[in-house]
């Protein structure tokens, strides 16, 4: 299994001709286009742009694929990239902030950034504006380090 990441890892790397520089699994995402992933995306950085794309995901317990009875949607993938001179601003939002924005009952200028009482008591996920007005979400293990990257 290390072998096929290590393989992927390059291949990716070949994509984008330079070295992955930074990577991280963001657990959730989202964007201000009504694309949700609940199961996340595989975030990265190669030179001065980040990445994102997600996998297929069977469910599984322990490890074992499970058979569900649900009429399944055929899988689309979905990636994509922005460089980091293109970032306007990047804050702590709540999740349910994020999920209005994407679905669209909520306009991304007028979320809040998390409160102490948010990053205590709430799922949080960051939330990243480019330049051209765009917005993305990704909920982070580590977001200190992610906003290092915004920063480098």
């Amino acid at each position: 299994m290390e072998d096929d990441a290590q393989a992927f890892i390059e291949e990716l790397e070949k994509r984008h001709q330079g070295p992955i520089t930074w990577r991280t699994y963001a657990t959730w995402y989202g964007n201000d286009k009504n694309i949700l992933r609940e199961f996340g995306v595989f975030l990265y950085r190669c030179r001065d742009s980040f990445y994102y794309e997600d996998f297929e995901r069977t469910p599984s317990m322990f490890g074992l694929s499970i058979k569900t009875n649900k009429k399944k949607e055929p899988f689309m993938k979905y990636e994509g990239s922005f460089a980091v001179s293109d970032v306007a601003d990047s804050k702590p939002i709540t999740k349910q902030q994020a999920i209005k924005v994407a679905q669209g009952y909520m306009d991304s200028k007028k979320v809040n950034t998390a409160n102490s009482f948010d990053k205590i008591f709430r799922q949080l996920v960051e939330m990243v504006t480019l330049k051209d007005g765009s917005v993305h979400f990704f909920e982070l293990i580590d977001r200190k380090t992610f906003v290092g990257e915004l920063h480098n």
